[in-house]
């Protein structure tokens, strides 16, 4: 598949151009005191979005055609997506802990990691320590799943 050299970065500009506009609709929820700061931050990344968008298409108009590997790229890509759909899907049904693991170690099967013990190591510490964190640091809920209740 043949395409000019900067159209996936027009095409991410736009992306990220839209969910700016998504954050800078979300704006009247903050209050008063705090809206400075995200709005700041929104303004800024939306002029720079908007001059790398407007330099990607001047560039355009003479840029080289390239050839691509997106139909194999979005063999590995596709599923992925899939298998971060799944685990979103499964937190509020198996609770983070067991939905994490699984996905951790899903993942590393996905990305060919060969140590199965290892594999399983390091989804269970990683896990824990991230729900340690998000619980007693960050004051954050997890989902604890429908039919499970952990003793954390």
């Amino acid at each position: 598949m043949k395409i000019k050299k900067n159209l996936p970065d027009v095409i991410i500009s736009v992306i990220v151009l839209l969910w700016l506009g998504t954050l800078y609709m979300q704006i009247p929820a903050i209050p008063e005191i705090s809206k400075p700061y995200p709005l700041g931050l929104i303004v800024i990344a939306t002029i720079m979005t908007v001059v790398l968008l407007l330099r990607n298409l001047i560039r355009m108009k003479d840029g080289e055609i390239i050839e691509t590997k997106a139909p194999e790229q979005a063999k590995v890509i596709i599923p992925y997506c899939i298998l971060i759909i799944a685990y979103i899907w499964l937190l509020n049904k198996i609770g983070y802990i067991i939905a994490t693991i699984v996905f951790m170690i899903a993942s590393l099967v996905f990305l060919r990691f060969k140590n199965k013990v290892m594999m399983i190591v390091l989804s269970v510490i990683i896990t824990c320590v991230l729900y340690y964190i998000f619980t007693n640091f960050l004051v954050v809920v997890l989902p604890k799943g429908r039919w499970i209740n952990f003793a954390f």
